[in-house]
């Protein structure tokens, strides 16, 4: 008796070599499956898993485990609590509601406290109205989505410094050219025949004064320059001797004198870029001497420092002219002037907030109009053993 005729169903049989070959080519999809970088997941009609890659579980227990089970099945064993036990399930029902496509993102902490940020992909497959399967193809873009966020960062931290560009070259032109345009014409007024001595004497003090203002916009502008450029140098820094020196150099700016009080308590040395210090310093002081009130029976200025091993805490307080409510919001905005009445370039305060971030600090300042101003600076102490 034949083959065909002991075995009637032999005509449905495969032969040993194409049993190999499917066998083979089922070894090869699956390799292939679990290689794959990016999660691949298929659930049936009834939303059991079929298939799951290395990708998406990597413990091949479990995942051998998950075969037939459901999504609630997985997480009431790895954790019911967990938001996507019951959104990944939404999802997949998101996906058989369009009958199409279905995209989502997900952030979640994968047992540490950094966030994985990932896109999934739902793709249901339909056997005429009944649904075959569900396709779910997870990608994790975590590194994606740090670099989105460091480009957002960038991108706001660009549009601050065209902003202030435009700024800076229509204000520096103002503050540069004023200062030349009067020089030019108090020249011209001494050049006049009929220009007594006593005015030609006024008039070349008034140049002095357009030459000063002209100098301090320069400075202004090269230490805005250097604090964009240059990097932190800390070094021990003598807190008192900067401020008094400042003081010193300042007192008599605005002919008037300004008295000066010093409470220091510390304990612990300062480190600090100096470079940077010293022009902050130097321009909140400034504007406590140009800003005093003379109509007060003294000026004063009162500045008290803290140094412990973390930070300095450093307060200015003036009884200056001060500076009304609606002003406060804006001293610390390039080249804006609070008064009217003083010609500083308007770059002081706004270097001093700028170069005390550059640092790693904060400064803020409270004030009343008529009564004067508070300023407080906190800088992070950059000794080496602390750094």
């Amino acid at each position: 008796m034949s083959s065909q005729e002991q075995h009637p169903d032999s005509a449905n049989l495969i032969s040993r070599e194409e049993y190999d070959r499917v066998v083979a080519e089922n070894a090869l999809m699956r390799s292939v499956i679990d290689r794959l970088p990016s999660e691949l997941v298929v659930v049936d009609g009834d939303l059991r898993f079929l298939i799951i890659n290395k990708a998406a579980i990597k413990d091949d227990e479990m995942r051998a485990w998950m075969i037939g089970k459901t999504n609630a099945d997985f997480w009431q064993r790895r954790n019911p609590t967990s938001p996507l036990a019951t959104k990944r399930t939404e999802d997949c029902a998101e996906a058989i509601a369009r009958k199409g496509d279905y995209s989502v993102e997900e952030t979640f902490n994968a047992g540490t406290p950094e966030e994985k940020h990932y896109t999934r992909l739902h793709r249901p497959e339909f056997s005429g109205e009944d649904l075959s399967y569900i396709l779910v193809y997870g990608q994790d873009i975590t590194v994606l989505k740090k670099s989105e966020v460091r480009l957002l960062i960038q991108n706001a931290e660009l549009e601050k410094v065209n902003h202030e560009l435009d700024q800076f070259v229509y204000s520096a032109s103002h503050n540069l050219r004023a200062p030349l345009l009067s020089i030019k014409g108090l020249l011209s007024l001494i050049e006049l025949n009929e220009t007594e001595a006593a005015a030609r004497k006024r008039f070349i003090g008034e140049i002095y004064t357009s030459i000063d203002r002209l100098d301090g916009t320069i400075k202004d502008i090269i230490d805005y320059s250097k604090n964009a450029r240059l990097d932190l140098i800390p070094e021990q820094t003598d807190i008192e001797q900067f401020i008094r020196t400042a003081y010193n150099d300042l007192r008599f700016l605005e002919e008037t004198s300004v008295e000066l009080e010093v409470n220091a308590v510390t304990d612990y040395d300062f480190y600090t870029d100096t470079r940077r210090f010293k022009s902050i310093v130097h321009n909140i002081i400034s504007n406590s001497v140009k800003y005093s009130d003379p109509a007060k029976g003294g000026s004063w200025l009162k500045v008290n420092i803290q140094v412990d091993a973390e930070s300095c805490r450093m307060e200015f307080i003036d009884n200056g002219r001060g500076i009304s409510e609606e002003n406060q919001g804006r001293v610390f905005e390039m080249f804006y002037r609070g008064t009217a009445d003083r010609t500083g370039s308007g770059l002081g305060l706004y270097i001093a907030k700028e170069m005390t971030e550059r640092i790693g600090g904060r400064i803020e300042l409270q004030s009343s109009f008529g009564k004067g101003t508070q300023i407080q600076i906190t800088l992070p102490n950059l000794h080496p053993t602390v750094a």
